[in-house]
């Protein structure tokens, strides 16, 4: 009776495979495994959006704000490995530095293609109008009407209270803190191939979301003339004017949400949260790794209500942004399992 497969069994078969094929191609497949799907997808994706501004005549204006989430972890992380060691590595105990450079090299690598998505991310507002110029808002407006009879953001009135209002606007505003969370626990226990493919879901996520917003542009409803100077005329209630500061924010931070809204990327976020705390939350708490599942779920939850509430998305940009974290993060686990001689570690 055949041995079970597991991931050393995968891992030889993959290595024999490639052995096998002809000289040009394994070596084609050996450098796709060394520099990996997140990078060889990033740099694709950056060379197409690169082109494409070209030959529509986009014209740049650098902004780096949103990197520095991401571009500020990577040096986070490799503080928290130095400081665990420090002693054997000033003591130069052996093999004590030449372990921090590799995960110092590695660290930099890993957390590499999510500094240049969020770069792109803050100069998308360059492609916006080359492709459509004007926004699907009217359409987004109609179909909600269509499938529900009311717009939901204008029904959902009914509930305005001070203190929901604050939990919606803390919700929608830490909707980055969960995933980033996951993601740094996975890098720190030393379980990098669940790192790697959570990271991949989020890079995949947010090009495909960049291709969609420039292609088929749209704003929040609280944007919509009809509804803004309508019945959005009537204030969100607020004790502690959370919405109204972190409005203030949003909007002075990115005039791209005029025309981002479509899919919903705080729905896309608040999915692929929740796929990766079911699929990897044992990295967090590892004699339990459904809980920390159930802790994000009402947070994600809220911040589903927080887009309708908060008058920020219309329902099909929320259904899109949740299908496109499903389609990320399934294709995400595909390429974990198939890119060429990819050592994969068991997942959960």
């Amino acid at each position: 009776m055949p041995a079970p497969a597991n991931s050393s069994t995968v891992v030889d078969r993959s290595e024999r495979a490639v052995g096998d094929t002809p000289p040009a191609t394994a070596s084609f497949a050996r450098a796709l495994a060394l520099v990996g799907p997140d990078i060889t997808l990033c740099a694709l994706c950056a060379l197409a959006l690169a082109v494409a501004g070209s030959l529509l005549g986009a014209h740049y204006v650098l902004r780096l704000s949103t990197m520095l989430l991401p571009g500020l972890v990577a040096p986070g992380i490799i503080a928290i490995h130095f400081a665990r060691d420090a002693g054997a590595i000033i003591r130069d105990d052996v093999g004590a530095r030449v372990s921090f450079v590799a995960s110092v090299r590695l660290a930099l690598r890993d957390w590499l293609p999510l500094v240049v998505v969020a770069v792109v991310f803050d100069n998308l507002e360059n492609y916006t109008g080359l492709v459509r110029p004007t926004t699907i808002d009217a359409s987004l407006y109609r179909l909600d009407l269509a499938l529900f009879g009311v717009e939901p953001t204008v029904w959902v009135r009914r509930f305005y209270h001070p203190l929901l209002t604050d939990w919606m606007a803390t919700s929608y505003g830490i909707f980055l803190v969960t995933p980033m969370f996951l993601a740094i626990t996975l890098s720190l226990r030393g379980r990098r191939e669940d790192f790697r493919e959570m990271a991949l879901a989020v890079m995949l996520q947010m090009w495909l979301a960049f291709f969609i917003f420039i292609c088929l542009p749209a704003g929040p409803p609280r944007y919509f003339a009809p509804l803004r100077d309508g019945v959005f005329t009537e204030h969100l209630p607020s004790l502690l004017g959370f919405n109204d500061k972190l409005q203030a924010t949003w909007d002075t931070y990115s005039p791209l949400l005029v025309r981002a809204s479509f899919p919903s990327l705080h729905c896309a976020y608040g999915m692929l949260t929740l796929i990766c705390a079911w699929r990897f939350g044992s990295g967090v708490f590892p004699a339990r790794r459904r809980l920390f599942f159930f802790l994000v779920l009402p947070l994600q939850l809220s911040l589903f209500a927080a887009t309708i509430y908060l008058r920020h998305h219309w329902i099909p940009d929320c259904v899109a942004g949740m299908l496109l974290a499903v389609v990320v993060c399934t294709l995400a686990a595909w390429l974990r399992r198939r890119w060429p001689a990819a050592r994969s570690a068991p997942v959960d």
